[in-house]
């Protein structure tokens, strides 16, 4: 039995974020030596995107930030606010990280062995000081720099695209750890790599790698706000934000975009100054923060009306270069949506076949106004502590076991069962739409399977189709990423042990994640703090929590075999134990099993 969850359609976007069609390409010089470049400069590109597939994207954590994680852990761990096992993920990502790390390697060598030995992970003072020492040999700068020399000396050799694949990996979540915001980052690949400049030659890495100085820079932010803010303008100095009627003619100057120029009469200036960040993105992002506390603040002594401010700001560098920044895309909303019509369509089925018992339906209501509140609420923080109330609503409360070990034990079978499903196809698509009549030229030479994922899956894995194989290596020259992911993945999926290991690394992650989740959780409630890390949680627990919904939704009205929440969560653990057993007992991937074990 495969669980078929909606398939969905970006209406955000006309392409993906690895593909490129040739026209867009036309600015890179043909030249087989700016292969590893083109190969890097995609494989940035799909890192950074809102839309890319979870698998694909940046880590949330890179080695340092890990350290960082383990250390603040190690705190609350003394302060008695977590119990002590709590560590114990974190040790093992942290050993994983840093021995997969190719700057690590570089940084610390076989050293590295014994600053990871932690023993039982029992003495904690012990452990603290191995990982202080890690964190100071891992400062920001060294890390940062190594990884530019090596990606640098990787894609002028034009070789080693595993490598490069890994360095660029942890060089983005490096930047966003630092603090560099994603929206910046993406405007800075497609300005040096997909924008009308041409690309010729690999000196061009040079002034993109400047563009991550790794120091903060000074600016101002201006926002347009409702007049209400100016009864409270004495208070808000305490935020550092002034509130005037009225700009000078040299600031509206430097408005370009006319944004403050249109301002109502009924609309004051919110300004701060001294707004310290590495990109003007970031400095909008802090200043939208700090607006919100004196925001909050006064809400809780006057509830009628609640002050608001432009989404957008201007914001100002001290060398008085100016940027319209807009309001950045929330978390929540990183995710793939239907077109209106199908999703009307979708709606209405939905509506017409739901059949969960009372208990299981209030239940699942109580999810959906979860998921709608989250949304809409701009707050990381807030989005996150939704998600994780959704997550127990659905899946807690069925076994005498504490609530993460219930929502691990749920949750991890949803996110597993179409987990290689997933990954082939989104291979599929990004090369149909590299080059969709060479797509389909060779999809109709191959007899086995019914549909485009079931023969591009043969083509992938079988040795009697090796030949279809090299012919998409060929086309793909131009297409370096795809290519390479085509390589990697029929190495992966037609090799049992290998795909046993992949999917294995898969699960091991996922529940790191979750446990993360729950513990910033905590942290959030407990404590008030709120780690650099939530954005990406958020977008991961959004991302689990619309999987976790639309399965149930398929197995109430596709499948037609469940009546409540408890019975959907038996169902897929039963098709997530068959494909485990499917897996442990096959020997080798064949024409006969192909379809069976991989989708």
């Amino acid at each position: 039995m495969l669980l078929e969850i909606f398939e969905r359609k970006l209406v955000t976007c006309n392409f993906t974020h690895n593909f490129m069609k040739e026209h867009r390409l036309k600015q890179w010089k043909k030249d087989n030596c700016l292969d590893t470049l083109l190969f890097f400069a995609l494989r940035c590109r799909e890192l950074i995107f809102d839309y890319t597939l979870d698998s694909f994207k940046y880590p949330a954590l890179n080695s340092t930030t890990i350290c960082d994680e383990a250390l603040f852990l190690i705190d609350e761990i003394e302060e008695e606010n977590f119990t002590p096992k709590s560590i114990v993920p974190v040790l093992e990502e942290l050993i994983l990280k840093l021995r997969n790390d190719l700057v690590v390697k570089k940084l610390i060598g076989d050293d590295l062995k014994y600053y990871i030995n932690f023993g039982d992970y029992s003495n904690l003072k012990e452990i603290r000081i191995k990982i202080e020492i890690l964190h100071n040999k891992l400062s920001p700068i060294n890390y940062i720099n190594f990884l530019q020399e090596d990606i640098k000396k990787l894609i002028s050799e034009n070789k080693e695209k595993r490598n490069i694949y890994e360095l660029t990996t942890t060089y983005i979540s490096t930047l966003i750890n630092i603090g560099f915001s994603q929206t910046y980052i993406y405007s800075i690949i497609n300005k040096f790599f997909f924008s009308n400049n041409e690309v010729n030659d690999i000196s061009i890495l040079d002034s993109f790698f400047e563009s991550f100085h790794i120091s903060r820079k000074k600016y101002r932010a201006i926002f347009k706000a409702s007049e209400l803010y100016e009864e409270i303008a004495q208070s808000s100095k305490v935020f550092d934000i002034t509130i005037i009627d009225k700009l000078e003619d040299e600031i509206l100057a430097l408005d370009k975009k006319n944004f403050l120029k249109s301002k109502n009469r009924n609309e004051r200036f919110l300004i701060m100054d001294d707004i310290f960040a590495f990109d003007p993105v970031s400095a909008k992002n802090s200043a939208d923060e700090l607006i919100n506390k004196l925001s909050n603040l006064f809400v809780f002594f006057h509830h009628k009306t609640q002050p608001n401010w432009s989404n957008n700001a201007l914001i100002i560098s001290e060398s008085d270069d100016a940027i319209l920044v807009k309001d950045k895309t929330s978390a929540m909303t990183k995710t793939t949506d239907y077109l209106p019509k199908k999703a009307a369509i979708k709606f209405n089925n939905l509506i017409r076949k739901l059949k969960l018992n009372e208990h299981s339906f209030t239940k699942y209501n109580r999810v959906i106004e979860l998921h709608g509140i989250s949304v809409q609420n701009k707050i990381i923080e807030n989005q996150l502590l939704q998600n994780w109330i959704a997550f127990e609503t659905l899946l807690v409360g069925y076994e005498n076991t504490t609530k993460i070990d219930q929502v691990l034990k749920n949750l991890i079978p949803f996110l597993m069962i179409r987990y290689v499903r997933l990954q082939i196809n989104e291979l599929l698509r990004d090369i149909n739409r590299f080059d969709k009549k060479f797509f389909y030229s060779q999809i109709k030479k191959i007899p086995e399977g019914d549909n485009l994922i079931e023969k591009f899956t043969a083509i992938l894995v079988l040795d009697k189709y090796k030949t279809n194989r090299i012919d998409f290596y060929q086309r793909l020259e131009f297409s370096p990423l795809n290519k390479y992911r085509l390589s990697q993945f029929h190495k992966i999926f037609s090799n049992v042990d290998e795909l046993r290991n992949h999917i294995e690394k898969h699960r091991v992650k996922v529940e790191w994640q979750i446990k993360r989740m729950y513990r910033t959780r905590n942290l959030i409630v407990h404590a008030g703090v709120v780690p650099t890390f939530t954005e990406s949680l958020v977008e991961n627990s959004h991302s689990y929590l619309d999987t976790l919904i639309s399965s149930i939704n398929h197995l109430c009205i596709n499948e037609n075999s469940i009546r409540s929440i408890e019975q959907g969560l038996k169902e897929i653990e039963i098709v997530y134990n068959k494909q485990k057993n499917i897996l442990k007992e096959v020997k080798s991937i064949d024409d006969n099993n192909f379809i069976k074990v991989l989708l």
